[in-house]
């Protein structure tokens, strides 16, 4: 696997069908273009559900399918890496007000951002499949360990 293997619940069928196989037994068709549109029964979290799965927290088993999605689906990477990038973002500003030369704050700035977006990028496999099991899933691959 290529580390961009996606969620077991979320594989296509072998069949080779267009239509993609949800957990519930019923079938989701594809729209006009070819692509698969989010499932309408899909259930989001509110905001403050959302910066509590920012922050590390487990949400309830009812938002499986879009924790599932979020995991595992289309641009999970660049959603793991701006996790840390958000996170680090109020102590950016905070850095940026503080009295002092406008460019030490700045490249402090910079710094902090761009650390914690390549940080989040180095560790978005991993966290991942951590969040994964948070939620009652199965990791997407296991990190050998050497």
């Amino acid at each position: 696997m290529d580390g961009q293997g996606e969620h077991p619940a979320t594989d296509t069928p072998p069949d080779g069908d267009a239509a993609r196989a949800r957990p519930g037994g019923q079938e989701q068709q594809p729209g006009d273009d070819g692509t698969i549109a989010p499932s309408p029964d899909r259930e989001t979290p509110p905001l403050a559900g959302r910066l509590h799965y920012l922050i590390g927290g487990t949400l309830p088993p009812r938002y499986n399918d879009w924790v599932s999605n979020d995991l595992t689906g289309p641009g999970w990477r660049l959603r793991q890496a701006l996790r840390p990038f958000l996170l680090m973002l109020p102590f950016a500003i905070m850095f940026a007000l503080l009295p002092g030369q406008l460019s030490v704050r700045l490249t402090l700035v910079v710094f902090l951002l761009l650390s914690g977006i390549g940080l989040g990028f180095a560790t978005s496999g991993f966290f991942r499949n951590r969040r994964l099991e948070q939620h009652g899933f199965p990791p997407v691959f296991t990190i050998s360990e050497d």
